[in-house]
């Protein structure tokens, strides 16, 4: 069943963040990435939707819109004016240039800790049902990860997906479809396996895992309705 309008599964963590620096540098990675999934998913479940759509029709009216950009733009301004997860527990969003050929580009969104040595990097892109965007989706966003782009000294990396208009459940069930295709360029990158609703059961996450490098490396999936 489609979850419910506004319904986000979010418990805090069930292992508290702690306060002593010692305590945090003994911190497993899984611990780290439950608190960043669950801003993540409280950004999801409170993020002002009449503001956030208004900037999209606006960004809609421009020449080159760039609404993939809009709104990542207002996720991290969210998590930045997040009182707990910038000042009480520490994390930080960061840009980070990478080299594309002649040009300079970004991380889209990158989280860090100065007791975490990982990096959490999230490339975004738009999603609707159209295969054009499907494919966007994998060749030009889990692409990244697998081309010595994106997050090359970890085993993990993430995902955004803005839902901008159709069936969340459909498109997600076409990006599990499109996964399971070879990668033209190069075996890195080939999936693995699945797990399904893997981030607090919610139905709109998932992990894929993948091969790079002869190891695993795992992609967390959050399929953001950003139309509802």
């Amino acid at each position: 069943m489609e979850r419910e309008k506004g319904y986000v599964n979010n418990p805090v963590p069930s292992i508290p963040f702690p306060s002593l620096i010692e305590e945090m540098l003994e911190l497993e990675d899984n611990i780290w990435k439950s608190w960043i999934f669950h801003y993540l998913l409280l950004f999801y479940e409170k993020y002002n939707r009449a503001e956030l759509k208004q900037k999209i029709e606006n960004e809609q009216k421009r020449k080159k819109s760039r609404i993939e950009k809009t709104i990542a733009d207002f996720l991290r301004k969210w998590l930045r004016n997040n009182t707990e997860f910038n000042k009480n527990i520490g994390f930080r969003i960061n840009r980070e240039s990478l080299s594309e050929g002649d040009y300079e580009s970004y991380y889209d969104i990158i989280i860090e800790h100065s007791f975490w040595d990982k990096m959490f990097c999230f490339e975004c892109k738009n999603l609707t049902e159209k295969q054009e965007l499907i494919k966007k989706y994998v060749d030009g966003g889990l692409y990244r990860y697998f081309n010595g782009k994106y997050a090359q000294q970890q085993y993990f990396g993430g995902m955004l997906g803005f839902v901008l208009e159709d069936n969340y459940l459909n498109i997600k069930d076409k990006i599990h479809k499109k996964l399971k295709e070879k990668f033209d360029i190069t075996p890195e990158g080939d999936l693995l396996k699945i797990s399904d609703n893997s981030i607090q059961q919610n139905d709109f996450t998932f992990d894929s895992y993948h091969n790079r490098k002869n190891k695993e490396f795992i992609i967390h999936h959050l399929l953001f309705n950003i139309c509802q």
